[in-house]
């Protein structure tokens, strides 16, 4: 009987026997719940996934992923990294609003200085380099070695500024861009949240996860996509889970109903208003 031969195969960098790959844990024990017990049929996270959330403007998409977030970090004790330009002047006030009187004697205070980190946008900080994807990631992997953040939110893609190759075209220009947070999120266990708005042409309609700025480049590359829709004047808001690559373990085909209360942000879940299909 041959000797098996030692990692890496032949000298060849990266190349293995299947027995000897390492693999990461099994999906049906590393996936978290959300805090809300519907939406957890239809979306779970877990480490190094990339969960692509779109909406029509207005739908609140950033205010149900900082209700996420808070409930990750109070649920699961993770700490979470933030880049949200269009929200970082009222940041505070919103999570704060959010995060409200939980219980057990968690306090805010805590929340705010050890477990939710915010990497400004403002250019006071820096000098001339782009606030490109690449800037980002760097700066959320500082996060992670530095502070051992777990979970990271860009919000959103459209602000991230633009660094196309010579002769790159907008759709291979995104499709590298997503590759790149996905090989991140990948190799760091990070679970990534990236907020995407939809084109203009979609306005007045209900937008799909093949309505944001580089077509199936968005559906394609991530693991879990997820729409959020509201209409004017009603309390109620829908989160929609379109794609889940890791079925059933990371969630199911369908939608979540939440109530929002109009003056601090706060999502809950409406009994009784989830369907899987």
């Amino acid at each position: 009987m041959n000797k098996p031969l030692p990692f890496p195969r032949h000298g060849i960098p990266g190349y293995y026997a299947l027995a000897d790959l390492p693999q990461g844990s099994p999906l049906s024990e590393a996936v978290k719940t959300t805090g809300w017990p519907e939406l957890d049929v239809i979306f779970k996270i877990y480490p190094g996934q990339f969960v692509v959330v779109t909406g029509n403007p207005g739908s609140g998409k950033s205010t149900f992923l900082f209700n996420l977030i808070v409930n990750l970090c109070y649920t699961h004790g993770a700490k979470a990294w933030l880049y949200a330009p269009e929200n970082e002047l009222n940041l505070l006030q919103k999570i704060e609003r959010i995060f409200g009187d939980k219980p057990n004697g968690s306090l805010f205070g805590q929340f705010a200085h050890t477990r939710c980190f915010v990497q400004s946008s403002n250019y006071i900080h820096y000098n001339d380099e782009p606030r490109d994807i690449e800037w980002i990631l760097g700066n959320a992997f500082a996060a992670y070695e530095k502070d051992g953040i777990s979970i990271a939110m860009i919000d959103p893609w459209n602000e991230i500024e633009r660094a196309r190759q010579k002769d790159e075209n907008l759709t291979d220009y995104i499709g590298r861009c997503l590759m790149r947070v996905k090989m991140f999120s990948k190799q760091t266990g990070i679970t990534v949240f990236m907020v995407a708005h939809p084109t203009k042409a979609a306005n007045g309609r209900d937008v799909t996860l093949a309505d944001i700025e580089g077509s199936m480049h968005w559906f394609n590359k991530c693991d879990n996509g997820l729409i959020v829709r509201h209409e004017a004047g009603s309390p109620e808001t829908t989160v929609i889970s379109a794609k889940v690559r890791e079925q059933p373990y990371a969630g199911k085909i369908g939608h979540c109903i939440f109530l929002v209360d109009p003056d601090t942000g706060l999502f809950k879940e409406q009994l009784g208003g989830g369907q899987a299909l």
